[in-house]
């Protein structure tokens, strides 16, 4: 069994560390915690071992922090939130943070600096980037009606 515990907790903490969740998710609900399980197992943890897995996850977030520290490594961007993490269209703080284009999660610098797509969605086609023919027209109080082509 601690063969088993070990081996969810190593999957578990991979998938915290490549959405940049660190043992802040010991501080979430329980509800959160059980999503995270469902998303990175691909199945429930059982009820009496649920603590232990976080507990050891959070051990091994830990180590991971600290080893990216010591060998002067970049770790992914920090979660904005855990809920955003587990999954931003439940987030009750974080859902305006969309890419208008695609929909996915925009990073905090890209919202702080007036962006509303992330730079990939935003390519320059031949009459020049849509978003910022767009956030032109809406300084100006105009609107796009036709789309380029």
């Amino acid at each position: 069994m601690d063969e088993q515990l070990a081996t969810a907790a190593k999957t578990l903490a991979r998938w915290c560390y490549r959405r940049g969740v660190d043992e802040r998710v010991l501080g979430c609900g329980e509800q959160l915690r059980k999503a995270a399980v469902d998303q990175a197992l691909g199945r429930p943890a059982t009820a009496h071992l649920e603590q232990a897995l976080w507990e050891q996850t959070a051990t091994l977030l830990r180590q991971r922090r600290d080893w990216d520290r010591d060998h002067q490594v970049s770790p992914p961007p920090t979660a904005a939130c855990v809920p955003c993490a587990v999954s931003v269209e439940e987030c009750p703080t974080h859902t305006d943070r969309r890419c208008r284009a695609c929909g996915g999660q925009l990073h905090r610098i890209v919202v702080e600096e007036g962006f509303d797509t992330h730079p990939s969605c935003d390519r320059p086609g031949t009459s020049g980037s849509r978003a910022i023919l767009e956030h032109t027209a809406q300084r100006l109080g105009a609107t796009l009606l036709a789309q380029p082509a």
